[in-house]
């Protein structure tokens, strides 16, 4: 028995070339369009199984990662902190080289008290450190141990008798820690009093000193360009 075969002119055999070329150059450009509408990591399973006999073009655009996650924004984030923390360190530095001088006084100790400053100023709104500095400065010239006739004690010259209910019986105003935690936080409490004027809330604290409140604020600003100055800024 016969069997035909069909046979393939010359014009099929080329039009069967040009089939497969295309084919091929339209497979190549959706690997192309591809590469560019999809994330990395979906290409490169797309690729390993296009090698492995399998391929498809069923992409996601949804799966595009969230680039607040990338190792490149937490990188961004970890250098804007180290810049923040960088500039702060400076701040204080330039303070409490300002400030030891200014009363003939050792570094480290001054740094110490710089640095309880700004802790607390980071608890509270609306205070900065070097108004808690400014007032230990008016109050005390930096003398942890030194007594008002009128029994203020310590730095900020905390009166224990009408604020110990902010105190530990344990606690010492001549702790310089302990006396700048409850000094601020007196100062906090008149802010809050004052409607958050501070020239008001610092005359309160002074019991209406005069000119107690300008002497602050100017020794602030000081602070402050010194720390400004010292950042960068």
């Amino acid at each position: 028995m016969l069997i035909s075969r069909k046979q393939h002119t010359p014009s099929k055999i080329f039009r069967h070339i040009l089939l497969r070329r295309f084919r091929s150059k339209a497979a190549v450009h959706l690997v192309a369009v591809s590469c560019a509408l999809a994330p990395c990591s979906v290409l490169a399973n797309e690729l390993i199984n296009s090698h492995n006999g399998v391929f498809s073009s069923k992409f996601e655009l949804n799966q595009w990662p969230d680039y607040s996650t990338l190792p490149y924004a937490a990188a961004e984030r970890l250098s804007k902190q180290r810049v923040q923390t960088l500039a702060e360190e400076a701040s204080k530095r330039a303070q409490t080289q300002y400030l030891a001088k200014k009363f003939g006084q050792h570094v480290k100790i001054v740094r110490q008290y710089v640095d309880y400053a700004w802790a607390e100023a980071a608890k509270r709104d609306g205070i900065e450190p070097e108004l808690i500095i400014a007032i230990m400065q008016k109050e005390s010239s930096l003398r942890p141990r030194v007594q008002s006739r009128f029994g203020a004690q310590g730095l900020m010259q905390v009166i224990r008798k009408w604020h110990g209910e902010k105190l530990r019986p344990s606690e010492s105003l001549f702790d310089p820690e302990v006396n700048i935690r409850v000094g601020s936080d007196i100062l906090e409490e008149y802010l809050e009093l004052a409607g958050g004027s501070l020239p008001k809330a610092l005359k309160k604290y002074s019991g209406n000193a005069r000119g107690y409140s300008n002497t602050v604020l100017k020794e602030s600003r000081k602070l402050a360009l010194v720390a400004e100055q010292a950042a960068g800024g």
